[in-house]
């Protein structure tokens, strides 16, 4: 089995890289490796995971970081794992979104570009708000900045997306659970809005914002 290793500190990399040499072959080749190994938090899977994506690979996360949610080990486990732990391991195949072919694991988000004014955004069919701004989450990304904002956490399997705005003013209507394939966000011209991508920025919009969901799924490895 050939494992391609991204850590984000040396230290626990030169553990990891010890143990899956036993077990394994480390390679720098992301075309020719079995499973890509993310070691590091939830961030350092989601950054490794566009590779995951581009190269069509499984990926494993071993969390060293803060939460590691997206992490099947804890670095501290590392020493006492077998073989088996890893041909155990489930592959579950994460839906997907993306603007303009930038995938996204988690969401995309139109958000006020400017601190202390309000931007006006909305869904066609469902509500508008004013507000800091709408998330727009996968399952995956429902357990993230979404519930953070006060929206549901979905099954990690299922297909359907959260719509949820930031902050919004006097709303009546609340998050909402998208079960389309694809999500128009209307911006109003009258304020600067800021479109980003899991943690990138793509930069200021004033036009409706077609997010779909991807051909490509994220294959994640857990327990």
């Amino acid at each position: 089995m050939k494992f391609y290793l991204f850590s984000k500190l040396k230290e626990n990399g030169e553990i990891v890289f010890n143990y899956l040499s036993k077990i394994g072959e480390v390679t720098s080749s992301l075309s020719e490796c079995d499973i890509i190994v993310s070691v590091g938090g939830d961030g350092t899977l989601l950054n490794t995971g566009k590779k995951a994506i581009e190269y069509d690979k499984p990926i494993v996360g071993i969390n060293a970081g803060h939460l590691g949610y997206l992490c099947a080990f804890k670095i501290e486990e590392i020493a006492s794992l077998s073989i088996d732990d890893f041909l155990s391991l489930k592959e579950s195949h994460r839906t997907l979104i993306e603007y303009n072919g930038e995938v996204a694991i988690n969401e995309i988000c139109v958000l006020k570009a400017n601190p202390v004014q309000s931007i006006e955004v909305g869904i066609k069919g469902i509500a508008t708000w004013k507000g800091d701004g709408l998330i727009v989450s996968t399952a995956t990304g429902s357990s993230s900045y979404n519930q953070s904002a006060g929206g549901p956490i979905l099954n990690p399997l299922s297909t359907d997306l959260v719509v949820t705005p930031v902050c919004p003013h006097f709303a009546k209507v609340g998050p909402q659970i998208i079960k389309d394939d694809a999500v128009v966000v209307n911006v109003s011209n009258r304020t600067k809005a800021l479109l980003t991508v899991d943690t990138k920025v793509i930069g200021e919009i004033n036009e409706p914002v077609v997010i779909k969901k991807s051909n490509k799924v994220l294959r994640l490895l857990t327990r």
